[in-house]
């Protein structure tokens, strides 16, 4: 059983451990009293343990996405979620899994000279990043990635802190990937329309890598095909690292002018990264659609007011969670309004904006108030100073409507928004105390929700979960259906194009292949497929 005692602090395989450390300088509130369906005994917690026991750093087996179930209600998509986070800031031979030999990082776009097309490449991990400098020489990652997507919105912490992002999938994903875009005519490979959804697809990539990567045995296959998306702060600036997941990394380093409101490129440097906030985004049984979940650290940023359900099960009682305005969040000045919040205070420049305004491309530069780049311009910066730090809010707690706005929809989605509210805090609320009861680090971090379908799929062994069209409305989808993380899409979740993930992670009408370049997975596309080793 889950021994209730605090551990020494410690450091292991990058994953800082520290169950004396004095707690976050403000932490996001997770209501004691609510009450739902969805919860996690101590038994099965433990199961996800690969020594059959919770300890602080333990490490996580991955959710067995093979045999997840067909008769699946929303807590499952939630558990999934929940476990494969553990998994991936789990330790594992002197390393975290992130950054171990079960998964590639995923390289920035750059202009491949010979074909003049914007690629990726996928770098192999070694396993070695993320050790303590008392035991051997770092692996210094690579985390370059500032823009946001669709608003090219770049965001910086309290503490002046750029907010860095990683891409990475599983093995799986990469190899699937290669075998997919070399496949000839008339192959498996070449005829399924979708990402690997059962155990056919499994067979049919261990046959193909006995074949062209003999050698190479998948390290998680039940885990099907992953992505993952990170963001990260610099930890020295964070009130307290040991509550942080942390790595080392190399990322860019910039100089400002002389009114801040230009930042050029100015080399690199490297530097022991806190972890943020994490996408989880993978397939399970008979869904190619991938489920999505997003995970954030407490201390990040506050709530808006919401509603959930206390009481009991069979007599809940509707409570209100309100904004919570004190607090030294990491990206919130305290008492900052929610509505003044969220207000993007500067963008990256692409290639050909960096162009128009004679700089270097890859610079920060200061936006006005309709978003456009001040540097060059007569127009004054939307935030005074230039580049600085913004104030953010969560304005959809646990990835729905805040209680403002849920007000003014129909009763049955208040109670829709109500009940998925309340699963998301007791399975939170349940995971957290099992972690912090050991002082395992990774108890200072929330599932903020998960969204996944539910529309007819012709490959689907049961009929369900296809990819949505841009069309896909709430019927179509399950879970937290304004999803968003508020250190990925800070200020791209406020238009209203994007409401949730399937709103950019879809397929067109006239489109039934997954693999269309930039529509359900953005990175797929431009990645290089790997180089099969057998002569």
């Amino acid at each position: 059983m889950l021994k209730k005692k605090v551990l020494a602090a410690l450091c292991l395989g990058g994953l800082a451990l520290g169950a004396t450390a004095p707690p976050a300088a403000a932490q996001m509130i997770i209501p004691s009293d609510a009450v739902s369906d969805c919860t996690l005994s101590e038994d099965d917690f433990e199961d996800w343990f690969a020594g059959g026991s919770v300890a602080a750093g333990g490490a996580v087996d991955a959710a067995d996405s093979l045999t997840f179930p067909n008769d699946s209600d929303i807590c499952d998509f939630y558990k999934w979620g929940a476990q494969m986070f553990l998994w991936l800031t789990s330790p594992r031979d002197g390393a975290i899994e992130l950054t171990g030999p079960g998964f590639f990082n995923v390289s920035p776009e750059y202009l491949d000279p010979i074909t003049r097309r914007t690629v990726r490449r996928l770098i192999p991990s070694d396993g070695s990043g993320g050790l303590t400098l008392a035991l051997r020489n770092q692996k210094f990652e690579e985390i370059e990635e500032l823009a946001q997507a669709g608003s090219s919105g770049v965001l910086m912490s309290q503490q002046n802190s750029l907010v860095y992002y990683g891409v990475h999938v599983n093995d799986f994903y990469g190899y699937f990937l290669t075998a997919q875009k070399t496949a000839g005519p008339g192959s498996y490979f070449g005829s399924i329309p979708d990402f690997a959804i059962g155990p056919n697809d499994v067979d049919q990539l261990n046959r193909y890598l006995a074949a062209s990567f003999p050698g190479v045995t998948l390290s998680s296959e039940d885990a099907l095909t992953m992505e993952f998306k990170t963001s990260w702060v610099d930890a020295d600036t964070v009130p307290n690292k040991d509550d942080y997941v942390t790595i080392q990394a190399t990322v860019p380093k910039f100089s400002a002018n002389s009114d801040n409101t230009l930042w050029e490129p100015d080399g690199t440097e490297n530097k022991t990264l806190a972890l943020t906030g994490v996408h989880v985004v993978g397939t399970v049984l008979d869904h190619p659609e991938f489920v999505w979940a997003t995970f954030e650290h407490i201390s990040n940023a506050p709530d808006n007011s919401y509603v959930y359900n206390a009481g009991t099960l069979e007599t809940p009682i509707q409570r209100t969670q309100p904004y919570q305005t004190d607090g030294d969040f990491i990206l919130r000045a305290p008492g900052v309004a929610a509505a003044d919040a969220n207000q993007e205070c500067m963008i990256q420049l692409s290639a050909k904006k960096a162009a128009d305004l004679g700089v270097p491309a890859g610079s920060i530069a200061a936006v006005d108030g309709q978003g456009k780049p001040v540097y060059g311009t007569s127009n004054s910066p939307r935030c005074s100073g230039g580049v600085v730090p913004s104030s953010t809010v969560r304005d959809s707690p646990w990835g729905s409507a805040n209680a403002g706005d849920m007000s003014r929809m129909p009763t049955a989605d208040q109670q829709a928004i109500v009940l998925n509210n309340s699963r998301l805090i007791t399975l939170n609320r349940d995971i957290l105390g099992f972690l912090t009861g050991v002082g395992d680090v990774r108890g200072n971090y929330i599932q903020n929700g998960g969204v996944w379908t539910n529309i007819d799929s012709p490959r689907a062994t049961n009929g369900l979960a296809p990819i949505p069209f841009k069309t896909a409305t709430a019927d179509d989808l399950r879970g937290s259906l304004k999803l968003y993380n508020t250190t990925m899409e800070t200020y791209t979740y406020m238009d209203d194009f994007a409401p949730n993930c399937f709103d950019c992670h879809s397929l067109g009408k006239s489109s039934a292949n997954s693999f269309v370049p930039f529509g359900l997975s953005h990175i797929y596309s431009e990645i290089i497929p790997l180089s099969p080793t057998a002569q």
